[in-house]
């Protein structure tokens, strides 16, 4: 014993020294790899997301800046406009003036502008000291207009767009000439900061704000941007680089900031956006995956070292038993060990062994084991007996308890209830009553409605049915539970798998040369295709025990052994349901039939 211990102790460790060598370790290595790859990917598509929404932005950006650029050059070249304008033209009173505002000025600027962007305003500052102004839009260019950011800008860029910065205010100017070179108006757009506030806010947590040329922050998405535009201006080289990494001084923490430039510096202005990536978050979830990961092949490590040690047990174990069952062989105890169908080298011996049991015991067949078998045999036919008996007193006990329990609900009020009870109590008995293979096609059907009516009260509103006998096919004859297979197969396999409402539908049709066909018909789940062909092939299959589906081969035997092989079952399905046809010969005496 204590050799076998042995021997046993060093095949199992044998076993966990290569588990360890082939599959603990490898899978170790492999795991790290793998989530320190799949870290550095996190960080990069994250990246890479965030440089696309960036894009996407300054995109949405200079698309803006496109609709305020638009306006202020179609009224900069507008002729029209500028003639009316003109210092040079005498408007000889009001009336005149206010014929020029109403009949052109005020028409130009109200409808291409107020309809694009009610948030913006359009300020024109003219020359002309005869025409007329209307303090919003059309405004005279006095002493303190000339001097204003906006104006002076605008005259020094010598007809060129000029943006700026003021205030709260972004705005695009660009002046206009009369024929003669003189100066006849500045044509201004200006936007509140909060146009474009709106449109970085939607960049979600990341902190994001532009700058001008200048490095002056013209909007940000955070209030406390000062410090890291100063960080970043530091740290940024816009013209060779558009990302790069930061250290907030005040908080200490990491960013990698990536920079999009806005505009080009000439007709719209030279403009960056600049995006905040947190390293310490890109790190965190980095960091909470691999942990993530590291339990995944910790459990998978467990699970897979206790499988393996339940193996080695199991290996070991059936070793142990196989020698311990040889130890009561030789006492004279010829009992067999019990073989698990196991096709490996212990399994091979197990084999073995059994055989050599079976040729020893051969011997002693006749004598002894003869013997124990007759009594068994006549134990088991005396259970047999008393199981047939019983066979015989259960479907009488569960029709008088069926009834039982019918009068109680009845006596109680409820009658829906007990007519479901007496249903299925008509409908055990007509099912375990044999006596004479034929009924009327009116009872089969009645047989049909009791199922029916039983699975309608378990369903609810979910299940409707109908079924459909001509008068004169009342009283033909078919084989008793022909139809209940079918219609049970449509409610269990078709409505069951269905969420929406179900109905079933057995119509019998008078196909004329003395044949009638009955369509079972459902809006279930339907039947694969591949299905639908292996239980056809089943059907017309010879061989009972191949088929899948017992209930329908069992009456397409009995049709085919009564009235011959054209008639019987065909299966029609599809997504929206199943259509089960049966066809049958019209006989009103069982004695026509083969």
């Amino acid at each position: 014993m204590r050799r076998r211990g042995r021997f046993a102790f060093k095949l199992k460790t044998k076993l966990i020294l290569l588990y360890f060598l082939t599959i603990f370790i490898p899978l170790v290595a492999i795991g790290q790899i793998l989530l320190s790859v799949s870290g550095s990917k996190i960080i990069e598509q994250t990246t890479n997301i965030t440089k696309e929404s960036s894009r996407q932005t300054a995109t949405n950006i200079q698309i803006l800046l496109n609709e305020y650029m638009d306006i202020v050059n179609r009224l900069s070249f507008d002729q029209t406009l500028n003639n009316y304008l003109n210092p040079d033209r005498i408007y000889e009173d009001e009336l005149e003036s206010i014929d020029a505002y109403s009949l052109y000025l005020k028409p130009v600027t109200f409808y291409d502008f107020n309809y694009k962007d009610t948030s913006a305003q359009l300020r024109i500052y003219f020359l002309n000291t005869t025409l007329l102004q209307d303090l919003e839009t059309f405004i005279f260019a006095d002493s303190d207009i000339r001097e204003t950011e906006v104006f002076r800008n605008a005259v020094a860029g010598n007809g060129e767009p000029v943006w700026g910065i003021k205030d709260k205010f972004i705005y695009v100017s660009r002046s206009i000439f009369n024929r003669n070179g003189e100066l006849s108006a500045v044509i201004s757009v200006q936007v509140l900061e909060n146009r474009l506030h709106t449109l970085i806010m939607e960049r979600g947590e990341n902190r994001s704000f532009i700058t001008d040329s200048e490095g002056r922050v013209v909007t940000a998405n955070t209030a406390d941007y000062d410090e890291l535009a100063t960080d970043v201006r530091l740290f940024s080289r816009p013209e060779t680089e558009n990302a790069f990494d930061i250290k907030d001084q005040a908080t200490g923490r990491s960013y990698k900031v990536l920079a999009e430039k806005i505009g080009d510096g000439k007709s719209y202005p030279d403009w960056r956006l600049y995006t905040l990536i947190p390293l310490d978050r890109l790190i965190d979830e980095e960091r909470q995956i691999r942990n993530a990961g590291l339990l995944v092949i910790a459990a998978g490590l467990l699970l897979s070292f206790g499988i393996s040690m339940l193996s080695l047990d199991r290996i070991t174990s059936r070793i142990k038993a196989l020698v311990k069952q040889m130890q009561v062989v030789k006492t004279g105890n010829l009992s067999k060990l019990e073989d698990r169908g196991s096709t490996d080298e212990v399994g091979a011996l197990t084999k073995s062994f059994n055989a050599m049991i079976e040729s020893l015991q051969q011997s002693h067949y006749e004598n002894y084991e003869v013997n124990l078998k007759l009594k068994d045999i006549t134990i088991k036919k005396q259970e047999a007996e008393l199981y047939a008996l019983q066979s015989q007193i259960n479907p009488h006990f569960l029709f008088n308890t069926l009834e039982s329990i019918r009068m109680g609900l009845h006596n109680k009020g409820d009658a829906e209830t007990s007519v479901i009870v007496l249903n299925l109590a008509k409908l055990f008995r007509s099912m375990l009553d044999w006596q004479g293979e034929f009924i009327t096609l009116g009872e089969e059907i009645e047989l049909a409605n009791k199922y029916l009516s039983i699975q309608k009260y378990r369903f609810a509103d979910r299940l409707n049915y109908v079924t459909s006998l001509p008068e004169q096919l009342n009283k033909a004859l078919i084989p008793k539970l022909t139809l209940q297979p079918i219609v049970e197969n449509a409610v269990v396999h078709g409505i069951e798998a269905i969420s929406r409402d179900g109905w079933v539908e057995v119509a019998v049709t008078d196909e004329g040369f003395g044949a009638m066909e009955i369509t079972i018909a459902d809006n279930g789940a339907g039947i694969a295709e591949e299905k639908l062909l292996r239980i056809q092939e089943e059907l017309l299959s010879q061989d009972m025990k191949k088929s899948g589906s017992i209930g329908l081969k069992n009456v397409q035997d009995r049709l085919v052994l009564h009235f011959g092989e054209r008639y019987g079952i065909r299966i029609e399905s599809d997504p929206g349901g199943t259509r089960v046809k049966v066809t049958l010969p019209i006989i009103y005496d069982a004695k026509g039939m083969r």
